[in-house]
């Protein structure tokens, strides 16, 4: 039970608690100080990550600097060491969290539609393959090119790229499996490693670096669809 006195040089009241009451009180403000902390420790990490990706997107990854990074993020390098451990970590973090949202975007788009779509042709199935020359496909992919380079020698980032594409690989399957149930009879029986093996692999590196072997994205959708009707064919039931 709780006893009020009043104190005769402040006039404050001040409340005698008893013991399992004090406890009840302790534990609640140490629970609100560290959520408290907790917030505070998320911004500032937001913070630095915001921060770095700016220094990216203006000077590149081999570009990026500690320093500048603490600079705009208006926080001291050893703190950003004590949340990331290294330059390395805090790279693996930003350039993972960049191709995770690049890989869901695409994906977002793809479930959209195949979900809601009562039957599809196989043409416009086709169209769900990104495009050899759509502009915004082709600027995230040579970004995507630095990233995979970068994750040679940072293990972490390997490591997180690795999980980030083996469950892209799932959804791929994923994709097929529920594309297949609403196309044509006639177009269902093809290979599904023309998805999930050939076209899961298909980056069109080659494609950007040597001019004779270009291919605008109407020819390409139509080489795709012939490759995928000619496997359905070769397979009949």
């Amino acid at each position: 039970m709780a006893m009020a006195r009043w104190t005769s040089s402040r006039r404050l009241k001040v409340l005698t608690l008893a013991p399992n009451l004090r406890k009840t009180i302790i534990v609640s403000v140490s629970g609100v100080t560290s959520a408290l902390e907790a917030d505070r420790e998320s911004a500032t990490r937001k913070h630095i990550l915001e921060s770095a990706q700016r220094e990216i997107d203006e000077f590149g990854i081999i570009g990026l600097r500690l320093a500048s990074v603490a600079r705009g993020a208006n926080v001291s390098i050893p703190l950003i060491s004590r949340y990331f451990g290294s330059r390395d970590g805090l790279l693996a973090e930003v350039l993972g969290n960049w191709y995770q949202e690049f890989t869901m975007r695409y994906r977002d788009m793809v479930d959209a539609w195949v979900d809601s779509a009562a039957q599809i042709t196989l043409e416009e199935f086709a169209m769900l393959s990104p495009k050899p020359r759509a502009p915004d496909y082709r600027k995230a992919r040579e970004f995507r090119l630095q990233v995979l380079a970068t994750a040679i020698e940072n293990p972490e980032l390997r490591a997180r790229i690795s999980a980030i594409t083996t469950d892209s690989y799932r959804w791929i399957c994923s994709v097929v499996e529920r594309g297949k149930k609403k196309l044509p009879a006639a177009d269902r029986n093809f290979d599904d490693r023309i998805f999930t093996l050939l076209l899961f692999n298909t980056m069109y590196v080659f494609t950007d670096l040597v001019p004779d072997a270009d291919i605008d994205d109407v020819e390409y959708s139509r080489f795709l669809v012939n490759l995928i009707r000619a496997s359905s064919l070769a397979n009949p039931d």
